[in-house]
């Protein structure tokens, strides 16, 4: 079969088993992993270092902000490098630092292996977006996206929530070393980054138009972006202060397992659901969602060690996971069909620096109301503040591009 023809192609599989798809989900299933396992795990580790809370969420801060540095060189990389060196380096610099985090519980440390690795992750994570959008027909782009979705939810689904107990019982050092599994997806890059160099020439020759500035694409994305940044936002404090906010490391394991259950589950039916429905209204009822899954976090630290402070935890973290795989499928969705066909790869960064920045910009909001305040005050701000997106996404004008 030929390049062209698999662009085109309509088959109800073909889309998870054919032009590499099978490839690019395995490695971002590695890539998650080894980024899922030390989410919540470095953060607690340098504060049983004496770090602050405020100096833990730094941590996933610093990673997100080296995310999004690496981000906005990545389509400029694969031009110049090509896809097989860009993936190479993203899989190094993702894995090689985070033993370096096990020598010592320091702040200083843990902070500059977390900027390598943010770097990696920003370079992995474009990558990803950017190729499924070049692997698959529009007419597939839907189940594509949730496919993509599964194979970066379910790590955060296992990983994510058991590394609490996994630290618990291996030691925190272990579950450190242990990131460097996405470094087995090298095997993959060579043959990977080859079919997508040939997608990358047809989908340009085909797309019939030249790609327009960053700026361009964002003035008509900007809506989808900014209801996956409240959310992120959202979801990344749970993820960071997740023993924390949790009354026990069991609890927390739980409250992540909920979290990102709900989430896989979520992020699938967003996007299969989409190729028929749209995601019009799919998105701000989703972000409705994440404020009141924001109160509920917050009902459930006011009323810490009660049965309903339970409860409340036990409905916020299902109902942010529902919001948080949802609006993940859906924003990526709208922001390809709204930034056009030609724009793929800005499109893909736009979408990941708003994932990466709400992640960041949660833990050190969060952290540092937490830190002057309490978390239930915190909570309660991402409330408002998704309360205050709902009304923007839902009654902003989009400006639509008609994707060929």
């Amino acid at each position: 079969m030929t390049a062209k023809g698999n662009v085109n192609g309509d088959s109800e599989f073909g889309v998870f088993t054919t032009n590499g798809m099978g490839a690019l989900l395995t490695l971002v299933a590695l890539t998650f992993t080894g980024f899922s396992l030390l989410l919540s795990i470095s953060p607690s580790w340098v504060i049983a270092g004496g770090a602050s809370e405020f100096a833990a969420g730094s941590v996933t801060a610093v990673l997100m902000l080296f995310t999004i540095l690496a981000q906005l060189g990545v389509s400029s990389a694969i031009r110049r490098f090509g896809w097989t060196v860009t993936l190479t380096v993203g899989i190094v610099l993702l894995s090689v630092p985070a033993p370096f985090q096990a020598i010592a519980p320091t702040i200083e440390l843990v902070l500059v292996s977390s900027a390598l690795r943010g770097v990696g992750f920003g370079i992995m994570t474009v990558c990803g977006a950017t190729a499924v959008s070049l692997l698959t027909p529009v007419s597939q782009r839907g189940k594509a996206v949730g496919a993509y979705g599964l194979a970066s939810s379910v790590p955060q689904l296992i990983f994510a929530s058991s590394a609490p107990i996994l630290a618990d019982v291996l030691g925190d050092q272990v579950v450190l070393i242990s990131a460097v599994l996405p470094l087995a997806g090298l095997v993959l890059v060579a043959r990977l980054g080859g079919r997508l160099s040939i997608f990358d020439r047809t989908h340009e020759e085909r797309s019939g138009s030249r790609p327009k500035t960053l700026r361009y694409v964002f003035s008509t994305t900007w809506p989808s972006l900014l209801a996956l940044v409240i959310v992120t936002s959202t979801g990344g404090a749970v993820l960071t202060f997740a023993n924390q906010i949790a009354p026990s490391s069991s609890a927390a394991t739980t409250v992540l397992f909920l979290l990102t259950g709900s989430a896989v589950v979520a992020r699938w039916l967003a996007g299969t659901m989409s190729d028929k429905l749209g995601t019009r209204t799919m998105i701000p009822a989703l972000v409705v969602i994440t404020a009141f899954a924001a109160l509920f976090l917050s009902g459930s630290l006011a009323l810490s060690g009660t049965l309903a402070g339970l409860l409340f935890l036990i409905i916020g973290a299902v109902s942010l996971g529902i919001a948080y795989g949802g609006l993940q499928s859906a924003t990526l969705i709208r922001a390809f069909q709204d930034g056009g066909a030609s724009n793929a790869s800005r499109v893909s960064v736009l979408w990941n620096l708003s994932f990466d920045l709400g992640m960041g910009a949660g833990a050190m909001v969060v952290g540092a109301i937490a830190q002057s305040k309490s978390f239930a005050l915190a909570f309660g701000f991402m409330a408002g503040f998704a309360a205050v997106t709902a009304v923007l996404t839902k009654d902003q004008r989009r400006i639509s591009v008609e994707v060929p």
